[in-house]
This record gives structure tokens, C-alpha cells and sequence, in this order.
């Protein structure tokens, strides 16, 4: 008896250490104890995560907006825009990096328009339409209760399209 709840409070301790340990670059797993449709089998990498906010992209949610009509000027039928998550503000580009974190986050849309301009493969650069944000103690409790996994995050995972 000793020994199986010394087993649940080491679980539980394990929960709260991995909750506190959230950092820009980790994964988000949705779980199947998440009922929310807007996150249902979603991964989400996670760009920003500070005492205060946490801001996140899915990165398994290709969408069939054209290029042009989240940055106009932009030309590239080859460019799929990913629905980065249900807060439809915002056009973000993920460039791939050889160092850990593995990305680098662009907000200036006339540096995206030069990547999409450039050719760059979606091997190295992603667009997202929207994000996803909690507050830090709002993240920290999902993953607490289980709706979330966490996990380490490599440029193979976050610019793969095929996961």
C-alpha cells in the first residue's frame, strides 16, 4: 500500500515538474482527455513561454488559403499556409535552424514576403495564419491534467510534412 502511493505522489510530482519545465521549443500533444475540437490530435510547438503568456503554433493543420490572400503581394503557389491556431490574428514564418531551438520565429511581413520570394522548401520555412495562447498558469494546468504531452521538439518534427 506504501509503495503504490509513493508510486502516485512521484507520478504527480513527475506532472508538476514536467508542467514547470515548459520552454519555448517544446511540443504540445493533444491528448484524447482533450475535448476541445479547435485542439483534437493537434501538435503545437511552442514559440514563447514566459511567467506571464504562452504562444503556441499547430503545426498539423495545413489549410488551402493561398498565399496571397494572408500576404497580399506574395506569389508561390507552392507556399502551404497552416492554420497556426484558433486566434486568427497575426501571419507568422518559422525558418529552420541548425542549433537548437531548431526555429526562428518572422512577424515582418516584407521578411517574408523575401523568403517566399526566395524559393525557400518547406523543408526550411513554414507560414502560419493565427496562433494559439494561454496565460503560463493556464498551459501549466492543461498539461497537469493530462491534455497535453510534452515533448522535446528537432528541426525533423516541427518541418516535417509527412508526421
Amino acid at each position: 500500500m506504501k509503495l503504490s502511493i509513493w508510486l502516485v505522489g512521484a507520478w504527480l510530482i513527475g506532472f508538476a515538474l514536467q508542467a514547470a519545465q515548459l520552454a519555448a521549443g517544446d511540443l504540445l500533444v493533444a491528448t484524447a482527455k482533450s475535448h476541445d475540437p479547435d485542439f483534437a490530435r493537434s501538435v503545437v510547438l511552442l514559440i514563447r513561454y514566459d511567467s506571464e503568456s504562452s504562444i503556441g503554433l499547430m503545426l498539423n493543420k495545413p489549410t488551402n488559403i493561398p498565399i496571397s490572400e494572408v500576404l497580399p503581394g506574395a506569389r508561390g503557389s507552392h507556399v502551404t499556409v497552416y492554420s497556426g491556431g484558433p486566434v486568427t490574428i497575426g501571419i507568422r514564418g518559422l525558418v529552420r535552424m541548425k542549433s537548437a531551438p531548431f526555429f526562428s520565429v518572422i512577424t515582418n511581413r516584407t521578411e517574408l514576403l523575401q523568403w517566399i520570394a526566395s524559393g525557400a522548401p518547406s523543408s526550411s520555412f513554414r507560414i502560419y495564419a493565427g496562433y494559439v495562447g494561454w496565460t503560463a498558469r493556464q498551459l501549466q494546468s492543461e498539461v497537469e491534467r493530462g491534455l497535453w504531452r510534452v515533448a522535446p521538439a528537432n528541426a525533423r518534427i516541427v518541418f516535417d510534412e509527412h508526421r
